[in-house]
């Protein structure tokens, strides 16, 4: 029954009646003059209007959120609509480049994983066109990297292509997962000192496990060790014309790229002429396709040695010259098959166990490695983690499936993938054309391409990666970054590389932990207007868990020994836990026992709400000064001031 006394907040109750079996329902308004009468057919009409509604709205919505879902990850339709004429020519000349580069690179780092050649070309078109449909960089090239590849070669030994196959494909499904479980921000974890002392360790395996071939020796190993020690032991093998052709290559190489860089005129490309603008970029396109231009030569030369000895290249025979020659490659492209889960040896389980950490290690450093080029080539555009960890995973998934093994973006081709002009990540189309094109048409030419030529490309490139100039850096700015960067580089230079990435993130984090188990505490002795006498301390960071001993001790050190009220300071706290309150709440009772009082103030709100959380407590929390110097005054009476403080000096000091 409606209570006729009772008052709304705005106004008196407006009552529903029945009026002839009709319900009439008032809605309040201003004048209480607005009544809208509803006879049970037209309520029905109402309720059905508004279902109708309702499930409209959440049909619309859900598929609004579909939409944008599908269009964040699907990252093409976020450009493809504005692509232009100019943008196909940039992303042409560029795919082109790169395809010609990542040609003969891509065969050579399939010696480094320990696989024949062809496979290295298996995995490098499948993964350019799925990145370009998710992947947000323009410049990433992907494919085969030397440290990605020297990491399977550490993780498979010598298994074969089946294994290389199997670990690219876990690879992807983990980074995919770690996508969509929004794990990206782990490479944030990775300071650039690790991943610099990573970098440079990794290139100078590279280029230490490419010795034996441009020597014309056996070798092997997963660490500078093993590896010197199997070149040495095979040393009286040494191939005379391998080695003459190998460093020729290099120091050809090297030359190149230099003369690349050259330039005639003006440098400022708006004061050059005509004839200066093409000469520069035929010098451009020389340093350019530097690679593809000693290869080519070198088979050249192989082709002529080959033909002159009437050897008969479909055989089993290696030809009688003085090189190593890649010899026959599988005519046409992969077919699609699905990876090999187990053999007649071993199951899944049993190749996951035999993998190791390597199923966890390769796709972080994959992501790292990716993510690097990214931000070097950014201009300024924000980065999303997540979503190149879906790309490049997809891109590793679709590779398994065509034979390839794990690659991400590499660096070096990325740099030139930049300079090339590249607009947009379709320039990834066209180097995957050039590359299927390539197994199509050139295999049988792939015959006369010398070991030793390939190596030196991979040694040539690799030099690019030793950082020195980063060790000057960090030495001038934090030497103990310096000390981060040189356990980092040995650990990966002589053990497992996988493990020397782990201790190099170990030792990161461990900085960090020691550098917050000893914040600094700024103490005073001060006194508020009513010449009370307190111990202030202020602390310059947040207060974890690793550091509550050392302010434990700090605190308790000069709060008894002077025997006066002990301050805290907040302002500079912006994190506390649950160790935090509690050292306080022991700190406050054993204050207590003295007569002493414990204050803390300028706390944060979600520093303070972490302290009230503790009960039988007797730290008294104060907004600002003005309740601290209240909270003062009434616990400490004039006659208790006159008595406590006799000394007048106020003393600072820094911990």
């Amino acid at each position: 029954m409606d209570n006729p006394k009772y008052e709304h907040d705005n106004g008196a109750q407006q009552n529903s009646i029945i009026n002839n079996g009709n319900l009439q329902l008032n809605y309040g308004t201003g004048n209480n003059d607005v009544i809208l009468t509803v006879d049970d057919a037209e309520l029905s009409k109402i309720t059905s209007n508004q279902n109708k509604t309702f499930i409209q709205h959440t049909k619309g919505t859900c598929l609004k959120n579909l939409t944008n879902f599908t269009k964040r990850k699907l990252f093409i339709l976020q450009w493809i609509s504005i692509y232009s004429s100019e943008d196909f020519l940039g992303d042409l000349l560029a795919g082109i480049t790169i395809g010609l580069t990542v040609i003969p690179q891509s065969m050579a780092l399939a010696s480094i994983v320990g696989i024949p050649a062809q496979y290295g070309l298996y995995s490098s078109f499948v993964g350019t066109f799925i990145y370009l449909l998710f992947g947000t960089s323009k410049v990433v090239p992907m494919g085969p990297t030397a440290i990605v590849a020297l990491l399977i070669n550490n993780t498979i030994g010598t298994r074969g292509p089946a294994y290389a196959t199997l670990l690219c494909f876990l690879t992807g499904v983990i980074q995919t997962l770690m996508s969509f479980a929004g794990l990206g921000i782990i490479v944030n974890f990775i300071s650039v000192p690790v991943c610099s002392g990573f970098t440079s360790a990794s290139a100078i395996l590279v280029i230490t496990s490419q010795v034996k071939d441009l020597i014309g020796v056996k070798g092997g190993g997963g660490n500078l060790l093993k590896m010197c020690r199997t070149v040495l032991e095979h040393i009286s093998n040494i191939s005379i014309g391998d080695t003459i052709m190998g460093f020729a290559c290099i120091g050809t190489v090297m030359l190149l790229k230099a003369f690349g860089t050259t330039r005639i005129g003006p440098k400022e490309e708006e004061l050059q002429t005509a004839r200066q603008k093409n000469v520069n970029k035929l010098i451009w396109a020389i340093g350019a396709f530097r690679n593809s231009f000693v290869v080519i030569v070198c088979s050249i030369i192989c082709y002529c040695c080959v033909h002159k000895t009437n050897h008969d290249i479909t055989s089993d025979w290696a030809p009688p010259i003085p090189f190593k020659v890649i010899g026959k490659i599988p005519y046409g492209l992969p077919h699609f098959q699905w990876p090999e889960f187990s053999n007649t040896n071993e199951s899944f389980l049993d190749i996951i166990l035999f993998m190791g950490s390597g199923i966890i290690v390769i796709p972080l450093i994959s992501l790292l490695e990716n993510i690097s080029l990214c931000r070097t080539f950014a201009e300024g555009k924000p980065i999303d983690t997540d979503q190149e960890l879906l790309a490049i995973g997809m891109a590793n998934i679709g590779n398994s499936f065509f034979q390839g093994f794990a690659g991400s973006g590499a660096i070096a081709r990325g740099a030139l993938n930049y300079s090339s002009g590249v607009r947009t990540p379709l320039g990834g189309l066209y180097t995957g054309l050039t590359v299927m094109a390539a197994l199509v048409f050139l295999t049988p030419y792939f015959y006369y391409i010398p070991k030793t030529s390939l190596a030196a490309v991979i040694i040539a490139a690799s030099f690019m990666m030793v950082d020195v100039k980063m060790v000057k850096y960090v030495y001038n700015s934090k030497k103990k970054d310096l000390v981060l960067m040189l356990i980092t580089f040995f650990s990966c230079l002589f053990l497992p590389l996988e493990y020397g990435v782990l201790i190099g993130i170990v030792a990161n984090v461990g900085f960090i932990m020691c550098s917050a188990a000893k914040p600094k505490i700024s103490i005073q002795v001060q006194k508020n207007c009513d010449g009370i006498k307190y111990l202030l301390l202020t602390p310059d960071r947040y207060l974890i868990f690793p550091s509550m001993e050392y302010v434990r001790q700090t605190i308790t050190k000069h709060g008894l020994a002077l025997g006066i009220p002990v301050v805290i300071d907040g302002s500079s706290i912006f994190e506390a836990d649950f160790t935090t309150a509690n050292v306080f709440s022991m700190m406050s009772l054993d204050f207590s026992k003295k007569g002493q009082y414990l204050y803390l103030y300028n706390l944060k709100p979600s520093v303070a709400s972490v302290f009230k959380g503790i009960k039988n407590c007797n730290i008294y929390l104060c907004a600002n000064k003005d309740e601290l110097n209240e909270l003062l005054r009434n616990h400490f009476g004039p006659s208790q001031i006159q008595e406590q403080y006799q000394n007048e000096t106020i003393w600072t000091s820094k911990m």
